[in-house]
């Protein structure tokens, strides 16, 4: 999907449209408020005057009025138009007449014409010389469109037009606009765009707490009647209890205000699609847990920065220094080691994403009007929203539907699993995947498809996402799904017709506020949700209504007589929503279900008929009582809450909170009753520089129903001790344990202990240490469960026990173990610099696969190598990999820790001193140790305390350890100095599904550096390197490396001026593979030859040339060259060379030319590839 070219151009229109207005400067000319009229009076001052339409003036010629002396002039009998610019009289006019010239204009202030070239001249300095001829020139002058709108508007920006051609790929055009405006236009108007047509496809990384989004086209305006925002922009509705939203669009929004009126309007199209999750967390894993759409589909990429992210009831943040990180690209989202995940973490997710497939055009449509009356004290706010599908325009196919699919979608009614067509497709020369598989299943034939590898199979199919037990295949990988029974699976060969959807909402608010401390609120909304424009079925239920009535008092002081007894804060709330209302955003607090105590199958129906009361008082600032009181209705089902609250604070010493819930619902009908009563107490005291605390919370939920008791019981016991007033540190301890009780179904009443679980939590920081930074945070978790609920196996006997929308469902011990420790320190002007990081998490992973994408010729960076059987890097290569997680995740540890040390004596000792201060100040060192692991390695401490005789085992998913020493001798010598270097790595993959991609790899280098400059103009740099190379494949052994080579490097430029500079290097290596299944060895020499010319504040011309030749000496299998060896070249002699020239045609224009070309031995062809570029800057 790509509405680039659409969103610029209608953003460019109004940073157009809304250019400040020039005067035009000759006699008196009136500009009305509306600025498209000119209303000019001009006293004509000559016989042959000749009205000019000022130069920044695009006048609509039809509505042209000219008048003389109060007389109408027609056209072409008193007046002619010359062009668009001028107006001549025939020389009628006398001096002294009055002319009354008026026009509509377009609302533009920009010239006619701009010209990156204009005329200028030379003359001789003699004219009698023969040649005194005046000679015309072409003196080259860039014009920026956009100087002179107004003096304080600042802008900037780049236009690119550019070509790029080459021997394996076609002719394109390059272009590109980016534009960036930000002022005022007028004295009333102020301005901020970013503009740009350069498409680019790069989701934010979800890893920090604010975003950078390199993909928003906006302009945004204000002046004091109006605001607006046309291209990218976010809309948010807020304080509002049914009509809130928030929503990334692309369009054009309007806000004017006007006293104390006010009124919006939004035209708009979406980029994504609202959804919310909802869901436990599991024991011991930290993530990566999938987001899914609204049909539970996986393939969906999330709108980066929209999610809202809730645990417990309360708002995360995202960044890996806070509570989580997400994959936007497969919408997964990991928690960091800071929030610990366990069976009893209520996790939800409200989040707008894009489908992978099968997507209307969704248009968006709202509008508010708000005003203040009696002075404030009465509010008016309505608001209007509609998202509607285009069922004429599906984004991912290209096109519009069918007659045939329509009429499919037309009887399908609501429900998205009946709107399909087949999704195979038949191909009688076996260029597909799959083939059909006939049998009988229980008496009666039947066929199935079955994967055969590609251009093995007689069908291409493609297949749907279901949901569970509504299909009959299950996917293993992507483009691979397997047969599993009827009703087994999650997908089905068919692909799935979307229904257009109609969403709209009507809300309208009433807020009376007689004083400060006491208002009134009332709230109407409707809603009107269409599941499927196309069909006229199943629309009973499109329609709905939802009330809400508001009363508050806040911060009432009560009095007896004389006797303060404190504030009091008194809410009621009352509110009614039937079933068939649909909200376009969330209208329920988090943990909505845990409040009301909601039974399995209420959850997520919308209907609610409550009425709640909630008071504080305060009797003194020190003391707070709060009390709840609640009924809530839904169809069936009844609830009644009620909360008690006791909270003292004294000064910053003491602090005490004690809480008591109550929640009962019912069911009448089924005989179910579910009471939930919930205890929390905390009490904490400062004690000398220690704050000590307990904790105790416990739950009690028993739910009657006709054939059974089930519910739970816990009690979670702990303390917690903090660090107060301490200069160089702050932390606490926290420790918690918690024993789980469950009914027992087979026993009436009998409260089994299901499992304890104990929570160490421990966090130390530095501070207030000059160039010392620290922290150190480690969670320790257990859980172990009872060994007779450890035996049930079957989910829906655990069913009965619990609930599983709110307790977990997987009996089994796990532990958890989180570690996060930063230390940086710097000492003696930093002539010591350590940095330390070691983070430790428990979370879960999937096997991988590869999939390398047809890109086409020069448009990727792999190839494929038919000698090898490899995908090889390649510039100009035809493929882009992607690597996709399967869908089986399993446990595992992630270990992650870096170390750097730089140790330069010559920080310190930076002017000399002793002998041996000279020597030591001659020496620096860099090293680097980077350790990371993901393993199911059950030796877990092992992994913790870095015993690396543990690491890249059997039990490996992925590994690596990498070293490096620098060792350098007068670094700081620009005449002479050496480089000592010493490099170690090894790697593990076991994550692929495809057993051939899984291997391991390992590497050592020793190298010896010299820079020394023989000349002022010279410099010289030789190096020699020994170098080892071990490639282990066991599924495909031909891939098999173990490579020792020998290296010499030697490298000379040369700047004879200031302006021109040659360099010459050669590198000379023997190589010898002693695989046995891939032996050879060979030498090869290289020399590159390169230049450089530039022009002073003009330009630079540069250009390179490489040659190598590679000579095979033993070769007994007659292998072709693997790409470990020769620099990734093939037997034979290798050129390349490239020309680059950078020229700036004028102060504000670079012209760029860059050509390439390869002769690689082993390709049948000379590849060129060129590129010309025109770069404008303003």
């Amino acid at each position: 999907m790509n509405n680039r070219r659409p969103r610029l151009r209608l953003a460019f229109l109004f940073v157009v449209i809304f250019m400040a207005h020039l005067p035009v400067g000759q006699a008196q000319t009136i500009v009305p408020p509306s600025f498209w009229l000119v209303d000019s009076t001009i006293v004509v001052d000559r016989s042959d005057y000749v009205f000019h339409f000022p130069t920044q003036h695009f006048p609509q010629i039809s509505t042209l009025q000219i008048s003389k002396n109060r007389s109408i002039l027609r056209e072409g009998l008193d007046y002619r138009l010359t062009g668009q610019d001028s107006v001549d009289f025939y020389g009628l006019l006398q001096q002294g007449d009055t002319l009354r010239i008026r026009y509509r204009r377009l609302p533009i202030a920009l010239k006619r014409h701009f010209t990156l070239y204009s005329r200028d001249s030379l003359q001789t300095a003699d004219t009698t010389d023969s040649a005194g001829a005046r000679q015309p020139v072409w003196k080259i002058n860039f014009e920026n469109p956009f100087t002179g709108i107004r003096s304080d508007l600042q802008t900037s920006g780049s236009i690119m037009r550019g070509v790029n051609i080459g021997t394996n790929r076609d002719l394109t055009l390059n272009s590109g606009l980016n534009v960036a405006l930000s002022g005022k236009l007028t004295d009333n108007v102020e301005i901020v765009a970013a503009l740009t047509d350069e498409a680019t496809p790069i989701q934010p990384e979800g890893n920090t707490q604010t975003l950078q989004e390199v993909d928003k086209v906006f302009v945004q305006f204000k002046t004091p009647y109006v605001n607006g925002t046309v291209g990218d922009f976010n809309l948010m509705y807020r304080n509002t209890q049914f009509s809130n939203l928030s929503r990334k669009l692309q369009g054009l929004t309007l806000l004017g205000n006007y006293n104390r009126y006010s009124a919006g309007v939004t035209i708009a199209s979406t980029r994504g699609f609202f959804n919310r999750v909802q869901f436990i967390g599991q024991e011991g894993n930290q993530g990566p847990y999938q987001l899914t759409g609204k049909n539970g589909e996986r393939e969906i990429i999330v709108l980066a920065g929209t999610e809202r992210v809730w645990i417990d009831g309360k708002q995360m943040l995202r960044g890996e220094d806070n509570d989580y990180v997400i994959e936007y690209g497969n919408g997964q989202i990991t928690f960091t080691t800071r929030r610990l995940i366990t069976s009893e973490s209520r996790i939800e997710i409200d989040f707008e994403y894009f489908p992978a497939i099968q997507k209307y055009n969704r248009n968006v449509y709202s509008g508010l009007a708000a005003s203040s009356l009696l002075s404030d004290e009465l509010k008016l706010n309505v608001r209007y929203y509609r998202e509607a599908d285009d069922p004429d325009q599906i984004l991912q196919e290209g096109g519009g539907l069918t007659e045939e699919e329509k009429e499919i979608i037309r009887n399908a009614g609501d429900d998205p699993l009946k709107a399909y067509v087949p999704g195979e497709t038949f191909k009688p020369d076996t260029s597909g995947n799959y083939s059909k598989i006939d049998t009988l299943l229980d008496g009666n034939p039947y066929s199935y498809f079955k994967y055969v590898g590609s251009n093995n199979g007689l069908y291409i199919v493609r297949f749907s996402y279901v949901g569970p037990n509504n299909g009959d295949y299950v996917r293993d990988r992507l483009g691979v799904y397997r047969w599993v029974g009827l009703k087994k699976g999650d997908y089905a060969p068919v692909r799935l017709l979307p229904l257009p959807v109609d969403h709209q909402t009507a809300d309208m608010q009433l807020e009376w506020s007689p004083s400060q401390r006491f208002k009134l609120q009332a709230e109407y909304a409707r809603s009107r949700l269409d599941k499927n424009r196309l069909s006229g079925l199943n629309d009973v239920d499109n329609s709905g209504n939802a009330f809400m009535l508001t009363g508050t008092l806040k911060e009432q002081s009560l009095r007896l007589g004389a006797a303060d007894l404190g504030k009091l804060d008194f809410d009621l709330d009352a509110k009614y929503v039937d079933k068939q209302f649909q909200s376009v955003d969330r209208i329920v607090q988090p943990d909505y279900q845990r409040y009301w105590n909601l039974l399995p199958g209420f959850q997520t129906s919308t209907e609610e008929l409550s009425l709640q009361a909630n008071g504080v008082y305060r009797p003194v600032p020190q003391l707070k009582l709060a009390g709840n009181l609640g009924h809530l209705q839904k169809t069936d089902l009844k609830s009644q809450r009620m909360l008690g609250l006791l909270e003292y604070t004294r000064d910053s010493d003491f602090s005490t909170l004690w809480r008591y819930e109550y929640i009962g619902s019912t069911l009448p009908r089924q005989g179910v009753t579910n009471n939930w009563q919930r205890y929390h107490a905390d009490a904490e005291k400062a004690v000398w520089k220690f704050k000590p605390a307990l904790l105790f919370d416990s739950e009690w939920r028993k739910v009657y129903q006709p054939a059974y008791l089930s519910g739970f019981k816990f009690y979670d016991y702990g303390m917690r001790l903090g660090l107060i007033h301490w200069k160089y540190f702050t932390g606490q301890i926290k420790l918690t344990r918690r024993d789980d009780y469950i009914y027992d179904i087979e026993q009436y009443k009998r409260l089994a202990f299901q499992a304890r679980s104990l929570t160490g939590r421990m966090f130390f920081k530095l501070q207030n240490i000059r160039e010392t930074t620290a922290s150190l945070e480690i969670v320790h978790r257990q859980k172990t469960f009872a060994d007779e609920f450890k035996k049930v196996k079957v989910d829906t006997i655990k069913l009965k026990y619990v609930d599983p929308t709110v307790q977990d469902t997987v009996w089994q011990d796990r532990t958890t173990n989180l570690a996060d420790l930063r230390l940086s320190h710097s000492r003696w002007k930093k002539a010591v610099y350590l940095s330390l990081q070691y983070r430790v998490s428990t979370k879960q992973t999937a096997l991988k696969e590869k999939v390398y994408l047809d890109v086409g010729e020069g448009r990727g960076n792999l190839r494929y190598d038919e000698d090898l059987g490899e995908y090889v890097p390649d510039p100009d290569g035809k493929y882009i990999l992607f690597i996709l997680p399967s869908g089986k995740f399993e446990p595992v540890t992630n270990l992650q820790t870096a170390l750097r040390l730089r140790l330069d004596p010559g920080r310190y000792w930076r002017r000399g001193g002793t002998r041996t201060q000279k020597v030591l100040a001659a020496l620096s060192s860099e090293t680097y140790l980077r350790v990371e692991e993901e393993t199911k390695e059950d030796d877990i401490w092992a992994i913790y305390f870095l015993n690396l005789s543990k690491f890249q085992g059997a039990q490996t998913i992925r590994g690596t350890i990498q070293f490096s020493e620098d060792l350098y001798i007068m670094r700081r010598n620009r005449n002479l100095s050496f480089r000592l270097r010493y490099r170690y790595d090894k790697n593990r993959l076991n994550q692929f599904l495809d057993a051939g991609e899984n291997e391991d790899r390992a590497g050592n280098e020793w190298g010896l550096r010299t820079d020394w400059r023989p000349g002022g103009r010279f410099n010289n740099q030789t190096e020699l390197r020994r170098k080892f190379i071990l490639r282990n494949s066991p599924a495909n052994p031909i891939r098999n490396r173990n490579i020792i080579g020998w290296y010499v490097t030697q490298k000379i430029s040369y700047r004879p001026t200031g302006r021109i500079e040659l360099g010459l290097e050669g590198e000379y290596g023997n190589e010898n593979n002693r695989a046995e299944t891939y032996p050879i060895r060979l030498w090869y020499g290289a020399v590159k030859g390169r230049f450089s010319y530039a022009l002073p504040a003009k330009g630079r011309l540069s250009g390179e040339y490489n040659i190598q030749n590679v000579q095979i000496t033993h070769n007994p299998l007659n292998l072709t060259v693997p790409f470990e060896m020769a620099n990734g070249k093939k037997e034979g002699l290798t050129q390349t060379w490239q020309l680059r020239a950078e020229y700036n045609v004028a102060k504000n224009i670079q012209f760029t030319l860059f050509y390439t070309g390869r002769n690689e031995a082993g390709f049948d062809r000379v590849i060129h590839s060129g590129q010309a570029e025109v770069r404008a800057f303003f």
